[in-house]
């Protein structure tokens, strides 16, 4: 094509608009560049606040923290709350150079006093007075009939009136762990000593710092310097006293010099783009009128072939540019062509919406699009099933992608298809990879139980039969409109998890899974634990309660949450109790024993496979742990001795020495070698085989206590008391009424 009259005319009447915005495009990479370092300082600096926050809660929570400690463990603490009187000078005394003591442990502490409710009595690091007429009075009032502990904003303190008032921040400590006793524990902590802790992160020149209480009062007010009027560029709260933080930038005279330079090039540059346009919609409308005439014959022959213009012979640019847009508007043809062929990409979409109830908002809205897509009438009842494959991780592992697609959509139609046999409405896309989600609409007089168990249990033999995989199906409560869809849905995916219990290639209601569940009449985290201390143990009655678990899971009908939480307890046991044997020991729990366990976890989906994975892993694990225990010269030893004490622990003086004397061992060498085999203590070792005992004849007699503690190898029924409340966390006779519960 020589004639390029038009080209070249086009061509010299773009340029200047072209250098035109190249320069914009210049001013803009500057203005980008800037304010990318604008916000990267943004960003510093509020990396800045947090570490600052986080710097000033730390010092407070370690505060807080070593006063609830105090209260729990110092004996002159609980004597002044429960015991204390105003003329005990002495305790009194220990008291205030606790309190001095801490201020020096804690440097941004101002002052501590503490208030005794019962006689209202204050005491303060300085002096002691009656509450009434303690200068702070009129602060603590408020909290008298409040519990709880609370960190205060800024406020003004005056302990003397000889004394100017200062600012300070207060944690009020309620006393509630003191036995007997109630009072407050109050401690102001000084401001500027909080904002020295953050002083060196930042710096004046550059940026600013203020933190604001609940009643937007600047705490650090008093030690402010004049950058209240700057920009704040960053805020965070503190979760534990409720200050807000604030920060941002201080700019300098060359900054803003800066700014106002980089701002009138911008305005230089905009005025450039603004007449580079004007100019481009000069020349366009100058070059419109033979434009015109392509649209006119785009308009003529947009239903004909592009090919017919391409095989006429044309000597200029327009021909060109009338058979690219002709073959523009073919291809436009054709899209919309394929977009009424791919109507179910729509449908699927529209039906995840509906499943989310993000979709749609009002039925006059499903009513203008139901009978084009052929959907669902919402004004009748409807049901969400969600079908699932079964053993998902293999179907994917045996089939290639082609032939996993091709299963999905023959389980897809085999559900439709008898849906329509069955006389049923049935709409059904992939929701997930695994899973496919059914709308099932149920007509005036049908029983909904019926017709789902018609079609789904015919769908699922048929499936079963022919496509040699299997599905669960998980069916929801039928529902009346569209809002209460998700409800529905929510319900199938629930019924889904039951078939960890009830194992798959099932149909699974929603409704009667709520009419069977009932309370836990077993004690499941108990017999773990108890199991895992027979298994550290090498006892073989491990297999025993194992055994108990599974099966009294499987008759409780608890679905997939609950039997892994179950399932990670019992690993999380063992663990523990692995922890307490040898190294060697250790190592093998943590190099075979715990990743069998997880991957068994990880890998099963239904109980019964579970059972048979943990099982198998277990026992490969409590035979290697046999072969180490064989392996080491003292384990029949300690074997024979531990079996000993299981008979004779009634003995009450069964002891190291008593051990010693009879197994001819040095009672040293016999507390080490029992140690290492068992991982425990020989005491603790034989405590907890009198507190199991006793705890089996309280469940079970009603025999007194001093009886079952002298049964037990106790001789005082008090040491016995003692003893069994620090194990079990209950006295003898509240455990018997909660077992009797």
């Amino acid at each position: 094509m020589k004639n390029k009259t038009w080209f070249y005319r086009q061509l010299l009447a773009y340029i200047p608009p072209f250098f035109t915005v190249i320069t914009f495009i210049f001013f803009i990479f500057f203005h980008t560049l800037s304010e990318q370092s604008r916000k990267e300082a943004v960003k510093a600096n509020e990396t800045l606040l947090v570490q600052a926050m986080g710097s000033i809660d730390s010092s407070l929570k370690t505060i807080e923290e070593s006063l609830i400690t105090e209260l729990l463990k110092n004996e002159d603490l609980s004597a002044f709350y429960n015991g204390g009187k105003q003329d005990d000078y002495y305790l009194n005394i220990r008291v205030v150079n606790f309190m001095r003591d801490f201020m020096a442990s804690h440097p941004i502490v101002d002052s501590i006093y503490l208030v005794r409710n019962r006689d209202e009595f204050v005491l303060s690091n300085s002096m002691n007075n009656s509450l009434r007429e303690y200068m702070d009075y009129s602060f603590i009032e408020p909290y008298l009939n409040q519990a709880g502990t609370r960190w205060t904003g800024s406020r003004s303190f005056q302990e003397f009136e000889i004394i100017e008032p200062r600012q300070v921040a207060t944690l009020v400590l309620k006393a509630p762990f003191v036995r007997n006793g109630e009072g407050f524990f109050v401690v102001n902590v000084s401001p500027g000593k909080m904002k020295r802790l953050v002083d060196n992160m930042f710096s004046a020149n550059i940026s600013f710092l203020r933190v604001l209480d609940s009643r937007n009062h600047n705490i650090f007010s008093v030690y402010d310097d004049g950058t209240e009027k700057e920009k704040v560029v960053s805020h965070v709260s503190s979760p534990l006293t409720g200050w807000k933080y604030e920060s941002g930038l201080v700019h300098g005279t060359l900054a803003n010099l800066a700014y106002q330079l980089h701002s009138t090039w911008f305005f230089i540059g905009f005025l450039m783009v603004v007449a580079g346009v004007l100019w481009m919609v000069f020349v366009t409308k100058r070059s419109y009128k033979p434009i015109e005439q392509i649209v006119s014959q785009i308009q003529k022959f947009s239903q004909t072939k592009a090919s017919a213009l391409l095989k006429k012979n044309r000597q200029d640019e327009f021909a060109f540019i009338e058979s690219a847009l002709n073959d523009m508007l073919a291809q436009s043809n054709s899209f919309q062509q394929r977009y009424r062929e791919d109507l179910h990409l729509k449908k699927a979409y529209l039906f995840q919406q509906l499943l989310d109830g993000q979709y749609p908002q009002s039925l006059t809205q499903w009513e203008s699009q139901r009978e084009m897509m052929q959907l669902n009438d919402l004004d009748k009842r409807q049901v969400v099933c969600a079908v699932e494959i079964d053993d998902y991780g293999q179907f994917l592992s045996k089939y290639t992608h082609q032939d996993q697609y091709l299963l999905k959509f023959a389980i897809k139609s085999v559900i439709q298809e008898t849906a329509q046999k069955c006389g049923g409405n049935l709409w059904a896309e992939w929701i997930f990879s695994s899973k496919l989600g059914i709308l099932l609409q149920i007509e005036d007089g049908q029983d909904p139980e019926r017709v789902e168990m018609n079609i789904l249990e015919n769908a699922r033999a048929w499936i079963e039969q022919n496509l040699k995989l299997t599905i669960t199906i998980g069916v929801g409560e039928p529902v009346k409109g569209h809002a209460l869809i998700p409800e529905s849905y929510a319900h199938a995916l629930h019924a889904l998890k039951y078939k960890m219990t009830l194992g798959d290639n099932k149909v699974i209601f929603y409704s009667r899974m709520v009419r069977e569940e009932h309370e836990k009449s077993f004690d499941y985290f108990q017999l773990v634990h108890s199991m895992a201390q027979s298994f550290r143990l090498s006892r073989e009655d491990w297999r025993n309660q194992y055994d108990t678990v599974m099966r009294s899971i499987g008759q409780d009908v608890w679905n997939r949450d609950n039997v892994l939480s179950i399932a990670d307890y019992m690993i999380y046991s063992i663990g523990r109790e692995m922890g307490l044997m040898p190294k060697e020991f250790q190592e093998l729990w943590t190099g075979v024993g715990q990743q069998s366990l997880e991957e068994a976890l990880r890998s099963s989906e239904t109980l019964d496979r579970l059972d048979s994975r943990f099982k198998e892993a277990l026992g490969k694990l409590f035979e290697r742990m046999r072969h180490l225990q064989e392996q080491r010269g003292s384990s029949d030893k300690i074997r024979e001795i531990r079996e000993y004490m299981e008979r004779e622990y009634r003995n009450p003086d069964l002891s190291l020495d008593y051990l010693s004397d009879r197994f001819h061992i040095n009672s040293k060498s016999l507390s080490k070698l029992f140690k290492e085999e068992t991982g425990q203590k020989f005491v603790d070792y034989l405590i907890e085989l009198r507190i199991r005992s006793s705890q089996k004849l309280l469940e079970r007699t009603n025999r007194p206590i001093a009886e079952i503690a002298e049964e037990v190898g106790y001789t005082n029924v008090i040491s016995f008391g003692r003893m069994f409340k620090k194990i079990v966390n209950l006295s003898p006779g509240e455990y018997r009424e909660h077992a009797g519960k």
